[in-house]
Order: C-alpha cells, then sequence, then structure tokens
C-alpha cells in the first residue's frame, strides 16, 4: 500500500512538472504575442500621428493663404479712394458690366 501511495505521488508530482512546464511554455509564447502586438500597435499609432501632424500642417498652410487674401483684400479696399462703400458700389458696377468712369454714373 505504502508503494501505490508513493507511485501515486510520484506521477502527482511528474504531473506537476509538466504542467509547470508547460504553463512556462505558454507564458513565453503569450509574452512573445503581446510584444508583437505592442510593436504593431506603437507603429500605427506612430502612421496615424505622422497623418495628423501633415493634416494639421496643411491645414495650417491653407488658413495662412485665406488669411493673407484676406488681407490682401481688406487692404485693396481700404486703400480705394471712395473707402469700403466706393469699393463695393465699383465691384457692383463692374460686376454689371458698366463702365466706372461714364458720364452715366
Amino acid at each position: 500500500m505504502e508503494d501505490f501511495l508513493k507511485n501515486i505521488q510520484d506521477n502527482a508530482k511528474e504531473a506537476a512538472e509538466k504542467a509547470a512546464e508547460k504553463l512556462g511554455e505558454l507564458k513565453d509564447v503569450a509574452s512573445e504575442k503581446i510584444g508583437e502586438l505592442t510593436d504593431a500597435a506603437s507603429e500605427k499609432l506612430s502612421e496615424w500621428s505622422e497623418k495628423a501632424e501633415a493634416m494639421a500642417a496643411e491645414a495650417k498652410a491653407e488658413a495662412a493663404a485665406k488669411l493673407a487674401e484676406a488681407q490682401a483684400a481688406k487692404e485693396k479696399i481700404a486703400a480705394h479712394e471712395g473707402g469700403a462703400l466706393g469699393f463695393l458700389s465699383d465691384k457692383a458696377k463692374e460686376l454689371l458690366g458698366e463702365d466706372k468712369d461714364s458720364p452715366e454714373s
């Protein structure tokens, strides 16, 4: 009976060792996969960040161009001898096809 219990104890110990070994292997595989996923996520995040920075730079450039256009228009209106109202009046005549220098205007 003692041999039987010793045999069961040895078998249980061997099974526990095999289970611990298998657990270690699974832990290594899981660590490797987590590393791969982390690297892939980091790469994707970097890619998105670069795209966002490029889009922001493009938007900033467009905004600067629009600001320059608006500033030029503001200066053109301010430099007009009739002021803003005169500029608008001349622009309306131009759009309607009238000559602003004709005696009718």
